[in-house]
């Protein structure tokens, strides 16, 4: 670790920084990879460049080959499934899991009531029914999310059609600055954000469903920075962060 150390000075001295590891992610996970993930890293000496989207969009950034990364974290296996078909994948494991829940603004008009449907006092169902609510959701044309929303609404026995569709990056966002009053989030983004929720029951959750994995690209232009890379979210230090970030790891 000294000698490891050493190095790492000596080449910062003379203005040679160490290879980063390129990373396409799942949008859900932009705040801890941004934040204690990219910090943690930088504490071992590698150098993080990410990008986060909608899973969807990610794949076939990848397969179009407009998108070169070492590492692809996917929100969806069955995307994996694709990328394997076409030859572009070293490695691949499904590593954890999530669930949807709805995520509320306290600022919202509306707050009393995602407060008594989050104690049990109202049906998640008849709460969407709201009229004026402002629903936000993914496009399930780019990220998984969309696709698990309209699931979970289906479920719900209400219109699959629910709700305003914004980019995954941007849906947070407009719900933390009030735009929107509620969105489908992943129990990831939730807890990282601190965003109070109300539970999905039953199937809606989509518990045991939505899964993330890690894919080695086989083109990966750094391969031994993307063999780090994910024994330290497979196995180290960001395993515990992502845990602690809301993942169940399997």
């Amino acid at each position: 670790m000294r000698f490891l150390t050493l190095v790492l000075t000596l080449l910062f001295a003379v203005g040679v920084a160490p290879a980063p590891v390129v990373v396409e992610y799942a949008g859900s996970l932009v705040t801890p990879m941004e934040g204690p993930i990219a910090s943690a890293l930088a504490g071992r000496g590698m150098a993080f460049s990410g990008e986060a989207k909608g899973s969807r969009a990610l794949a076939h950034l990848i397969a179009s080959g407009l998108r070169r990364p070492d590492v692809f974290i996917s929100a969806d296996r069955s995307l994996v499934g694709d990328l394997q078909r076409r030859g572009l994948v070293a490695s691949a494991r499904t590593f954890a899991s999530a669930r949807l829940v709805l995520g509320y603004t306290p600022r919202s008009p509306y707050a009393a009531r995602f407060r008594e449907a989050a104690a049990g006092r109202l049906s998640v169902a008849r709460l969407l029914q709201t009229p004026g609510l402002r629903i936000a959701r993914t496009d399930p044309l780019l990220d998984p999310k969309g696709t698990f929303t309209i699931r979970s609404l289906r479920d719900l026995g209400v219109s699959p059609e629910l709700g305003a569709v914004f980019p995954e990056e941007d849906l947070l966002v407009r719900l933390e600055t009030g735009v929107v009053d509620c969105g489908f989030l992943y129990s990831t983004e939730a807890i990282a954000r601190h965003i109070p929720t109300v539970a999905l029951p039953g199937k809606a959750s989509l518990s045991g469903q939505i899964t993330f994995t890690l894919v080695i690209l086989k083109a990966a232009p750094h391969p031994q920075a993307a063999r780090r890379f994910a024994a330290f979210i497979l196995h180290g230090e960001g395993r515990r962060i992502l845990q602690t970030a809301g993942l169940t790891y399997l």
